[in-house]
């Protein structure tokens, strides 16, 4: 519906894709709740130990991480960052990246390419690359120039569904119940153009239909976005991800996003892309990629020595400590997603307060694990997510996973 301002016809807001009004009013109470319980913005610095210290000086390790193999904290990833702003001497240059970028930036990128096995764009986070990227697609810039019709799974990450609005500027957006492939395939055949998003390795749990979604892209030409956050660093040989790993190449209608926060233990994003993806048409009009967000000299640094370390035996031996974190774990606590490759496990209780006093329990017992509510999870799947690491030594998994048998395991909702 319009209404008039000075003879401007004003468009009232549709609410179709976001409606924060009504996202603040369901959720605010739970941040609220958390908040006060002690339970979310604390302040804390690593005791050299596997810890984390609070104001208090209560230790407590960390099983909220995802820092999967620890290599945000590993030595040689920090020295990187370091090396960088010694050689380079500045934090960053102070212009646009489309003008100038540091010479450590293309030296990442190369890095990047010959370890995930695709033209690599580095970026100042995944969601700035998720915000410069995504409405190229819905637009058709990326592959042909004609718009397409852009289905997100129901499930894809809140960097993606942010930009449902302006994607929809572009062309129509649908959301898809979660990995349903007769949706998908129902849209294919109603639309010539379509492009999926969706996760590769979603954050509470479970993995992207990857086959199922092949065949649509090969029967149909189907764009397809994913984000591998979860999944790089942790899957594949040479920590290329759960996407990466599945496929011989990168073509020309696939698109990979990945935060470097995680497995990768570093600061930034990554863009993987077909070999013959024009880069510079990217980095002219990927919106925030191209904006005067300078790269930080000591995160190129640290992503560099990253990168490096991914090709060493100490990768292999943190990849093997992950692995027994997790064996341990799957044997003695049951969840839905047990002997998964991701390292995150969700413990549903089903109520607010509970998974609060759960997580105050645990935090007072020496192991932060944070509870989950909406909107990062739905109503009626309250409860803990444990993010499983390769850097918690094996006592401390022992009295943890010893401490859930006791305290939470009684209250899981059934599977």
């Amino acid at each position: 519906m319009a209404r008039s301002a000075g003879g401007v016809a004003i468009e009232e807001p549709g609410h179709r894709f976001r409606d924060t009004a009504k996202m603040m009013r369901l959720s605010q109470d739970n941040w609220q709740t958390v908040q006060q319980s002690g339970l979310i913005d604390l302040f804390a610095s690593p005791d050299g130990e596997g810890r984390l210290v609070d104001g208090s000086g209560h230790a407590f390790v960390n099983m909220s991480s995802y820092s999967y193999l620890g290599l945000n904290e590993h030595p040689d990833v920090v020295q990187g960052g370091i090396d960088a702003l010694t050689q380079e001497r500045c934090t960053g240059l102070g212009i646009t990246p489309t003008r100038i970028r540091p010479s450590l930036f293309a030296s990442v990128q190369e890095e990047l390419s010959q370890l995930f096995g695709a033209q690599c764009l580095y970026a100042a986070s995944c969601s700035t690359a998720t915000a410069g990227l995504l409405p190229l697609v819905s637009s058709g810039a990326l592959s042909g120039g004609e718009p397409r019709v852009t289905v997100f799974d129901k499930r894809s990450h809140f960097c993606m569904d942010y930009m449902k609005p302006a994607c929809a500027d572009e062309a129509p957006v649908v959301v898809a119940p979660h990995n349903d492939m007769d949706f998908l395939e129902d849209v294919c055949r109603r639309h010539p153009r379509v492009a999926y998003v969706a996760d590769g390795a979603y954050s509470m749990g479970g993995l992207a239909d990857l086959a199922a979604i092949r065949r649509l892209q090969e029967k149909y030409g189907l764009f397809v976005w994913f984000d591998d956050s979860h999944a790089v660093s942790v899957i594949g040989d040479a920590g290329e991800g759960y996407v990466r790993s599945q496929l011989d190449e990168i073509d020309e209608l696939t698109l990979v996003t990945a935060s470097l926060e995680k497995g990768f233990g570093c600061s930034g994003g990554v863009v993987m892309l077909g070999r013959d993806v024009d880069a510079d048409f990217i980095n002219t009009f990927a919106g925030p990629m191209c904006w005067s967000q300078t790269p930080s000299v000591a995160n190129l640094g640290t992503v560099r020595a990253s990168a490096r370390l991914h090709r060493t035996p100490e990768f292999g031996r943190l990849r093997r400590r992950l692995r027994e974190n997790a064996a341990l774990f799957d044997r003695r606590i049951p969840t839905e997603t047990a002997g998964s490759q991701l390292p995150v496990r969700a413990l549903p209780v089903g109520d607010r307060d509970l998974a609060i006093s759960l997580s105050q329990q645990l935090l007072a017992e020496g192991f932060y694990c944070a509870p989950v509510h909406f909107p990062v999870t739905s109503r009626g799947r309250e409860g803990l997510r444990v993010m499983l690491r390769a850097n918690v030594e094996p006592d401390a998994m022992e009295r943890f996973v010893g401490l859930l048998e006791q305290l939470v395991v009684p209250h899981l909702l059934p599977r």
